[in-house]
């Protein structure tokens, strides 16, 4: 069980689970709760979805989880995009497949034996093959429990990311002959609502154009940057905040939402630069940056 205090200034601990509980959005709308790190639970058509949770407690963390996996109960999928800890977090993992025994997980292929030694297996952990549509859901996804969840479709992208500091320049987004796809992001549909999540990436060739035709409503993006010092620590980053903003204008999301600058004292990102830099390149462009844990509400 996760300690709450009572001096956080967000939402957290029973409060901020019944708010998601309690939260049922109309259809063309999603809820949102950014949850730290590249973490967020969204709300749309009965449904709960959960990407990227980082739930574990650590003196690395600048703030501490707002609440223990296992108290997130009635997930429908989770979302992991890699198979780096704070993205794909045993702790989460085995939580929240605890508390929810339809939960389905949804990874990249390299992730596919980590995520068996956790138990998640069969029907419940759906691979994610990159250039591909998934449909899960409706009324299935609780399996004999009726349930009026909507249809959730995933379509898989690639992410560049990487492992190693040297050479610097490394960011690998082709797939491994041996390992698949090992970083992706996700273009999910729920409740008429069309979501990018982009996972740790930097840009690559082709990024744009794969993603400028799909008609992204909201873009979740990493604004932590990477650079020579932190890659000799072995912190391997992504777009920065001027590159989160380029890259959210570029593939025409409705609203950018900066993520992954809030977790580690050695490796933050600027929001405030990234508000200050789309408002004077890209006056016509929606964004939003999120509260800690407090609800947000996306309407198209």
């Amino acid at each position: 069980m996760t300690e709450q205090t009572t001096d956080q200034p967000w939402p957290h601990g029973q409060a901020l689970l019944d708010d998601i509980a309690g939260t049922a959005p109309a259809q063309g709308s999603i809820a949102l709760w950014h949850i730290g790190q590249s973490g967020f639970v969204v709300r749309g058509g009965g449904t709960t979805l959960v990407f990227d949770p980082y739930l574990v407690s650590s003196p690395r963390r600048t703030w501490q989880p707002p609440f223990a996996p296992e108290q997130l109960r009635d997930v429908d999928v989770v979302f992991c995009s890699h198979d780096h800890g704070d993205h794909l977090d045993p702790v989460a993992v085995k939580g929240l497949a605890a508390a929810s025994q339809w939960t389905r997980f949804v990874v990249p292929d390299s992730a596919r034996a980590k995520m068996e030694g956790l138990g998640v297996t069969g029907e419940r952990l759906v691979l994610a093959q990159v250039d591909q549509t998934l449909r899960l859901g409706g009324r299935s996804v609780r399996g004999p429990v009726m349930h009026d969840a909507a249809e959730v479709t995933v379509h898989t992208v690639p992410a560049a990311h990487g492992d190693k500091a040297n050479p610097i320049a490394e960011a690998v987004w082709e797939r491994d002959p041996e390992r698949g796809y090992r970083f992706v992001g996700f273009v999910v549909d729920v409740a008429g609502v069309r979501l990018y999540h982009a996972g740790d990436t930097t840009v690559y060739p082709g990024m744009v154009e794969r993603l400028a035709g799909l008609s992204i409503d909201v873009a979740l993006i990493p604004i932590n940057g990477r650079d020579w010092f932190r890659e000799q620590k072995g912190i391997i980053g992504n777009t920065d905040h001027r590159e989160a903003a380029d890259l959210g204008h570029a593939i025409g999301a409705r609203v950018i939402v900066p993520m992954h600058y809030d977790m580690f004292a050695g490796n933050p990102g600027f929001p405030g630069w990234f508000v200050d830099y789309c408002a004077a390149q890209y006056p016509g462009q929606d964004f939003h940056v999120p509260v800690r844990c407090r609800r947000w509400l996306y309407a198209k």
